[in-house]
């Protein structure tokens, strides 16, 4: 976008932050870039130090809220799919119901059953409900779960490179701003989110989908990463707290058939509702991720005989992924990191324990432990590291030990400091589904996994430059560092956020809303970086305007 007085200078995105929200808005402009010589023809990474000064104002390795807790001991018990009570229930009066998933949005709850009985609940999630013996005495509720079978961080990082073998990805690049963007390349392969790519003087990026259009129809005859391992004779299981699970958020349609064999979700839609379940789960010692954990804990030891593939997702934090045949599922404990990283530290060790009960079940399987993005939440996006730490999300991998120490652990090990995205990471999924079971996971060849996937597997042969121009990545994700210089003058400061300002309102006026938004002041700039490439200067500038206080981004050439 060029104003009339401004015709040499472009403007390739603004990003406004507000305590609110943040919004991002791309325009295309043709910018003459000379694709030979460019300096995005490399891709220079950068591991930096996680403990650096600048984010140690952000690190509580002593942060615990749940150190003086009492564990809630229920009156009740779910064993073998029957619900019994113990001694203290005595003069109690229980009762107890299945609870069914439903689109996510809701349950649907199954006739309430007098116990102890001898009913078995065909179901995942129980509830259990128990009047006291007089008026004067308490409510005891809880819910419970298990497998019901349908027959027809430092500390954890630690054990798994050690103890597992697995390989840190230090440049997994996001390839959208939040949790939606970066899902459905992992679990559809395909985009939502499109950007101006003249920053490397391409065309823009267009996406695979168009968000509202998906968001209208149900996903069922798409290609979805769970439904395809389903279809070749594996059990499915999700469980994602916080809210609907990603096909169905913000107000999808999502899925008309149920999204996985075995779904949680039931659980913390009821939980929720009532006072007294979540004075049971809440007010104890119990968190979401430990009821989360304990549930893929239950599907990886049910099915017996039957190996298991396992991805945990978690939305700025951790996430990952476990392999055999025929079991799959992904956890995401959203809240654990979402809006502050102070719980990922007393996570540390409930992980761990996690690692260990189930190391027998890690060596069978191919894990991924990863986020989908950065933290986008508080102070650290406002920092210098903050913001690559936002684009640049976590991924630990692990295979199964018999796979250790052979030809595809090797591609796993060669591509630990290569950029790679979440593309990569569903052709990762397809190749563990659908070619390397022929080969007995010992081909690490090259191969083009279209029209599966538009990324390239993690366990094998990578060809060709991986910088921003040749993936998928919208310029202003680039992890790719160049040598950009800090611009200290003043003048040059005040003078580019300025023309900030003016483009935006330019912009806005363009689109008819200046009757509905303020005009926008150039206020002060946070930061301002120049970088050289060829005859071009770019400039990467962040001013809070006024009067809307909020924080805008851009990149501009001149």
């Amino acid at each position: 976008m060029t104003s009339d007085n401004a015709c040499n200078q472009a403007v390739a995105f603004f990003q406004c932050e507000s305590n609110v929200k943040t919004k991002s808005v791309y325009i295309h402009v043709d910018l003459n870039i000379n694709q030979s010589d460019s300096i995005f023809n490399t891709c220079n990474l950068i591991l930096y130090d996680h403990l650096d000064p600048e984010l140690l104002q952000f690190h509580y390795p002593g942060y615990n809220p749940k150190q003086n807790c009492s564990p809630y001991v229920p009156i009740t018990v779910l064993n073998d799919a029957k619900v019994n009570v113990t001694e203290k229930a005595e003069g109690y009066t229980c009762r107890a119901r299945c609870l069914f998933n439903n689109h996510d949005l809701e349950y649907t709850a199954g006739p309430w059953i007098k116990v102890p009985s001898d009913k078995i609940f065909e179901c995942d999630i129980v509830e259990t409900d128990c009047d006291p013996p007089t008026l004067w005495g308490t409510k005891e509720s809880f819910i419970h779960m298990q497998i019901y079978e349908k027959r027809a961080l430092p500390l954890s990082l630690a054990y798994l490179k050690e103890e597992l073998g697995a390989v840190q990805m230090e440049f997994l690049n996001k390839v959208g701003y939040n949790t939606r963007p970066n899902a459905f390349p992992l679990f559809f392969g395909k985009s939502f989110e499109g950007a101006s790519r003249a920053l490397v003087g391409l065309p823009p990026l267009v996406p695979d989908w168009d968000t509202e259009e998906k968001c209208g129809e149900y996903l069922d005859k798409y290609s979805y990463y769970l439904e395809e391992y389903r279809k070749t004779g594996y059990k499915t299981m999700v469980a994602q707290d916080w809210s609907i699970g990603i096909p169905y958020y913000p107000n999808c349609l999502g899925f008309e058939r149920p999204e996985a064999d075995h779904m949680w979700r039931p659980f913390e839609i009821r939980m929720l509702e009532t006072k007294s379940l979540m004075r049971s789960h809440n007010e104890h010692c119990s968190e979401r991720y430990l009821e989360m954990l304990e549930y893929t804990e239950k599907f990886m030891n049910s099915y017996r005989g039957v190996l298991a593939i396992l991805i945990v997702p978690n939305c700025p934090g951790f996430p990952g992924y476990i392999a055999g045949v025929p079991k799959v599922a992904h956890t995401l404990p959203v809240a654990l990191a979402h809006d502050t990283l102070k719980d990922i530290y007393p996570s540390d060790v409930h992980f761990l324990n996690f690692f260990k009960r189930n190391r027998h079940h890690l060596d069978e399987s191919f894990f991924f432990f990863m986020a989908d993005h950065g933290p986008n939440k508080g102070d650290i996006p406002n920092t210098r590291l903050g913001k690559y730490e936002q684009r640049n999300p976590f991924l630990v991998v692990s295979i199964p030990k018999r796979y250790r120490n052979t030809a595809i652990h090797e591609q796993l090990r060669n591509k630990s400091r290569a950029l790679m995205t979440h593309f990569d990471l569903h052709a990762t999924f397809m190749d563990i589904l659908k070619f390397q079971p022929s080969a007995d996971f010992q081909d690490a060849s090259y191969r083009d996994m279209s029209p599966l996937s538009k990324g390239s597997s993690l366990l094998r042969e990578w060809r060709g430059p991986r910088n921003c121009r040749t993936l998928p990545i919208p310029s202003q994700y680039c992890l790719c560092q160049y040598n950009r210089t800090n611009i200290t003058d003043e003048r040059i400061r005040k003078k580019a956020g300025e023309f900030l300002a003016q483009e935006l309102n330019f912009f806005l006026g363009k689109a008819g809303l200046l009757r509905k938004c303020q005009k926008q002041y150039y206020s002060s700039t946070q930061s301002a970086t120049q970088l050289k490439d060829g005859d071009a200067l770019l400039y990467e500038i962040a001013v809070y305007l006024l009067p809307s206080s909020g924080l805008f981004s851009v990149m501009q050439f001149k």
